[in-house]
């Protein structure tokens, strides 16, 4: 079987291809016919636990958030009423509670230190290195 070999100016403007009759008008049908039918999804209701728990978790948060704070910068130690002077400020009082020596004793261990490590001789600018 031989084919004829087609040139362009054989077929000229004619339309090589050819569309069944209704072919269009039917192809939405068509279509559909094939699908398969679709469950409608089932809507659950919302209910008020639902809406409000978002703001409830939120405000729980920041309830924790505050007492935390709280509880790190409150000092469980009382604050004795010794030594309260207009002059000196909450933290110097603070601090001044907590030594547990007499000024006398503070003085002597400045001293102490000030001599037994040299400093003395730092100080008037004598040769210390000698003394090793």
């Amino acid at each position: 079987m031989e084919t004829k070999k087609q040139t362009l100016e054989d077929i000229g403007n004619k339309v090589p291809f050819k569309v069944p009759e209704n072919y269009f008008s039917q192809l939405n049908e068509s279509i559909m016919a094939n699908l398969p039918e679709k469950e409608t999804p089932v809507i659950k209701p919302i209910t008020l636990w639902d809406k409000s728990k978002t703001w409830l978790y939120m405000a729980a948060m920041f309830l924790g958030l505050f007492f935390t704070i709280k509880v790190l910068t409150t000092s469980t130690r009382p604050i004795s009423s010794e030594n309260n002077t207009a002059s000196t400020s909450f933290s110097e009082q603070r601090y001044w509670n907590d030594v547990e020596i007499s000024e006398e004793e503070f003085f002597d261990y400045i001293e102490t230190q000030f001599v037994d490590e040299n400093y003395y001789d730092l100080v008037n600018n004598e040769d210390y290195s000698n003394s090793l």
